[in-house]
């Protein structure tokens, strides 16, 4: 009897241990890891643009890892118009563990766009255990941007201190001086119009590019030649476009106006003695193009000018 229950006792110890090892082997077993889903980033992870309906193609980059052990097997690329039809724009296999590709995606002549067109594109990567990431980029066709109301004061308006303005942030105008956060000074990079009134008959209210050649002791000479960068926006009259002509300019006809402004020749660095409904066209430092329209005029340097700003995008 006492031999009999003995075994017993080692049948069981033996049979723990058993089951614990069986245990302990299923857990640390890494054979049973799920893998991940590749990683996948389209345009360094920037999700929405702007472009154009003068775009000529659109440039998809994407950079896809599968996970440890695992191979990239398919990328897939869709374009889909708003209103229109979703296209598959690329479709490739592929066996690595990384892939890195840029597809240009032609618009021009190639696909029918208008103003307002969103342009969706969806990019999908596939691994070898059939894992899938995805993700979109969504292209909004844009070719104008038009600013509210501007106005800005002259050199002694001392109610309306700014009198610099940019096309970027919004249509931002700057201050003249050396205290607070929205000097020009600190952001001359955005800088593309100087506004200054002088009583001279042949100046009064007139705008100047940045660069303009200020002698000591004119204009905004002191202001100015404290600067870090100084823009070169070329100005051009434009006598056939009335502010009736520039209110109704929208996409594609802003586009067709603009591109019939010849900036090789006629352009100056400063338009001098404005008037009311005076229409002027410009070009920036970056090579965008524009109308000015002039709506109201100072009438001493203690004034303001008003303008409004259609651009390219």
């Amino acid at each position: 009897m006492k031999k009999l229950f003995k075994s017993m006792f080692v049948l069981a110890a033996i049979s723990s241990s058993l089951l614990f090892t069986s245990c302990g082997d299923k857990t640390d077993d890494p054979t049973t890891t799920e893998s991940a889903a590749p990683t996948l980033t389209v345009n360094d992870g920037v999700k929405t643009s702007s472009a154009s309906l003068s775009v000529d193609s659109i440039e998809i980059k994407v950079l896809a890892s599968a996970d440890t052990d695992r191979k990239i097997k398919k990328l897939t690329i869709t374009r889909a118009i708003t209103g229109g039809s979703t296209n598959t724009i690329k479709d490739a296999t592929y066996d690595a563990k990384d892939v890195i590709y840029t597809h240009q995606d032609i618009i021009a002549g190639a696909i029918v766009i208008d103003e307002g067109s969103i342009i969706t594109y969806s990019v999908t990567v596939t691994d070898d255990k059939g894992k899938t990431a995805n993700t979109t980029y969504v292209v909004t066709i844009s070719s104008m941007a038009t600013s509210g109301q501007i106005l800005i004061g002259g050199p002694a308006n001392t109610t309306n201190e700014y009198r610099f303005l940019g096309t970027s942030d919004g249509f931002r105008t700057y201050r003249a001086g050396s205290v607070g956060s929205d000097l020009a000074k600190d952001n001359s990079a955005k800088i593309d119009f100087l506004y200054f009134y002088n009583s001279a008959g042949s100046v009064q209210n007139a705008i100047y590019s940045p660069d303009y050649g200020f002698t000591s002791g004119s204009g905004w000479f002191t202001e100015v030649s404290a600067w870090p960068s100084k823009n070169k926006t070329m100005l051009k009259l434009t006598p056939d476009i009335t502010s009736s002509d520039f209110d109704a300019l929208q996409g594609s006809t802003f586009l067709d106006e603009i591109s019939i402004v010849d900036f090789t020749t006629g352009t100056q660095d400063r338009i001098a003695n404005l008037g009311i409904g005076q229409v002027f066209a410009f070009k920036k430092a970056d090579g965008k193009r524009g109308f000015v329209l002039v709506g109201n005029i100072a009438t001493s340097d203690a004034g303001q000018i008003l303008l409004k700003v259609k651009t390219e995008l």
